[in-house]
């Protein structure tokens, strides 16, 4: 979502006449913010220091600007204690709103036409915010309460990516499934699906994030029978502990989210299931902690991104009491990502000598790089068009994929 909205702010001052430069050069410097780890907040901040040393040394009027979840959180308040900060954006839920508080900090017309650039693979937001409220998720707060984009609106768009040359489209939200829930269609997410699959040109569509809470059979079924739907999908879990997925207000079960892996697997029998955690939430106990883990071997995850707990503003979590030490946290989550190790490390090694349909996307002299449909990076020998799908051989899997075209 970060990466996509700096796209768009990206857009709207080459628009206006600014030009994308390097860090030594740059006449304004933004740094698009992520709230939901402390150690985003540290990275933030660190960057402002050198920015600022930056510009004391050289002289240079350069202007440096900070934008997203960070200040959302209280703008005047980021403001009062960042005062070497020139200017100061928020989040929106729109293109629109970002334009008009844009207006505020730069110079343009009231109406602008911003240029959709040239990607193969192109992001394309259908919701902003989230009403799920998980009680350790500053989501809500930074972002706001859920709000679905127009759905003509999304497929415009789709179709304006892909006459400007991608192929691939990947849908973002906070959670997608919630795609049409505030407008009163609880099946919102799987119709856009469809309608977008059917759109000429498209080669592939991914989509990310699903909550589990709001996944169910029929529409993995329904997912089934699209043509162009990549089988990978992201399916945070945080928890093996019913206990602790209940103080989370996770929504779900252990058994529930067992059960939608197993469906997912019956509809598409080569996947990826990829998943998020979280360790040392406030009150976990060893045995709790052991339940992730035995969740993990159960379901062999291809990927798992794993947080240790970090409370943020406003939310339920951080007033909880029975918080892990720094020591403990990091032992958990060496754990955890030493067992994931193992369980990568042998799906990976599943790879060698099959064959697996490459999406394109980059090439040196030698080389070209493409990603494929259960969300892998292969490196393929020789250097060949970006923007097709190819079947490519995989003749190694030590570190990142290897092969060749077939």
């Amino acid at each position: 979502m970060n990466k996509a909205d700096s796209e768009l702010y990206a857009s709207v001052l080459k628009s206006i006449g600014y030009e994308a430069s390097d860090e030594q050069s740059a006449d304004i410097m933004m740094v698009n913010t992520c709230a939901v780890r402390q150690a985003s907040v540290h990275k933030m901040e660190s960057l402002i220091g050198k920015w600022v040393a930056m510009r004391n040394k050289t002289g240079k009027p350069r202007r440096i600007g900070v934008i997203g979840c960070v200040p959302a959180i209280d703008i005047q308040s980021f403001k009062s204690n960042h005062q070497q900060v020139d200017f100061v954006i928020g989040t929106y839920p729109n293109k629109d709103q970002m334009i008009e508080a844009m207006k505020d900090t730069f110079e343009f017309a009231s109406s602008i036409n911003l240029k959709t650039e040239s990607q193969v693979s192109a992001y394309v937001p259908i919701t902003s915010g989230c009403n799920c409220f998980c009680t350790y998720c500053i989501v809500p707060y930074t972002r706001g309460l859920l709000k679905s984009r127009n759905e003509h609106e999304v497929l415009d768009e789709v179709k304006n990516r892909i006459s400007n040359g991608a192929v691939e489209i990947v849908l973002l939200g906070q959670n997608v499934n919630e795609f049409g829930l505030d407008k009163g269609d609880k099946h919102g997410f799987i119709k856009l699906l469809e309608r977008i699959d059917s759109i000429k040109g498209l080669k592939r569509l991914r989509f990310i994030t699903s909550h589990p809470k709001d996944m169910d059979d029929h529409t993995i079924e329904r997912m089934s029978k699209l043509d162009r739907l990549a089988p990978y999908f992201h399916l945070p879990v945080q928890s093996g502990s019913d206990d602790i997925l209940r103080r989370m207000a996770r929504g779900y079960s252990k058994d529930q989210y067992l059960h939608l892996v197993k469906k997912i697997r019956e509809e598409f029998p080569v996947c990826a299931i990829t998943t998020d955690t979280i360790v040392g939430f406030p009150g976990e106990t060893e045995g709790q902690f052991q339940e992730t883990l035995d969740l993990m071997d159960n379901v062999q995850f291809d990927q798992v991104f794993c947080a240790m707990y970090s409370p943020r503003p406003k939310t339920a979590a951080q007033k909880m009491t029975g918080r892990c030490t720094s020591e403990e946290l990091h032992r958990r989550i060496n754990l955890l990502l030493e067992k994931q190790k193992v369980i990568g490390k042998r799906i990976t090694n599943n790879y060698l000598n099959t064959h697996t349909k490459v999406l394109t996307l980059s090439y040196t002299d030698n080389n070209t790089t493409g990603i494929n449909e259960r969300g892998r990076f292969v490196e393929i020998d020789g250097r060949y068009p970006i923007g097709n799908i190819v079947n490519v051989f995989i003749k190694s899997v030590d570190g990142r994929l290897k092969g060749i075209i077939d």
